[in-house]
């Protein structure tokens, strides 16, 4: 499988894919409407590149999930699949990916599945094999492929910034931790001298933190 993200989903489906689905939310933040690629208008398109989608889309695809569009769920082809949308907790780490083809298909109805009903979604089993064989030969433009890997350059990036900023919190939720415990340390000690003593002392250490930064150089005479 080439490197994008692409789903088709009925309406109610595709917004909320969109927001827990991780892959989608970072890789496809605009939803399109079905009829811009011939699809009924029941269908929303979640797409990272137009080129992915007009190969993915093709006549056959088209036709056979307009015709069966009250079964159809919908499809979700990725490289960067990894499952829910991640909490603020863990944004910090890029996660694990893998290359998945889902489909979710409604089958039968009130919960019950007859013979008749599997009979019925022979078409859509056989939409599953024709797109399993197309996206193994569907390869992207080198301009496709540039765009893709800037995509996900970004995303690293957010990732890595997202990681460097909860490093310097959690260092700056130590060192205020640390002047708590020292100033706790002083509201305790009996000895009135020895407490005037660490004061000036945390107050030394307190103004040396706030002061500039200075950098040394060094220039060599010629």
């Amino acid at each position: 499988m080439d490197t994008y993200v692409f789903a088709v989903a009925n309406k109610k489906v595709a917004a909320k894919l969109q927001k827990e689905q991780n892959d989608l939310s970072l890789f496809c933040p605009d939803k399109k409407t079905g009829d811009k690629y011939r699809l009924d208008s029941g269908y929303q398109v979640l797409s990272e590149l137009g080129e992915a989608t007009s190969s993915m889309l093709d006549g056959k695809v088209v036709e056979c999930l307009n015709r069966y569009s009250s079964q159809v769920e919908f499809i979700h082809f990725s490289d960067q699949f990894s499952g829910p949308r991640q909490q603020d907790d863990e944004k910090a780490k890029a996660p694990e990916t893998k290359k998945v083809l889902i489909f979710c298909f409604n089958v039968g109805s009130k919960g019950k599945t007859t013979p008749e009903d599997m009979e019925d979604t022979r078409p859509l089993m056989q939409l599953v094999l024709y797109c399993i064989d197309k996206v193994k030969r569907t390869r992207l433009s080198k301009e496709a492929k540039s765009k893709a890997e800037k995509n996900r350059q970004k995303i690293q990036e957010r990732y890595m910034k997202e990681a460097h900023s909860q490093r310097q919190e959690q260092a700056q939720q130590r060192r205020e931790d640390k002047v708590r415990a020292e100033k706790e340390r002083i509201m305790n000690e009996d000895d009135s001298d020895k407490q005037r003593k660490l004061e000036d002392r945390l107050n030394k250490k307190d103004q040396k933190r706030k002061q500039p930064k200075m950098k040394m150089m060094k220039v060599k005479s010629m």
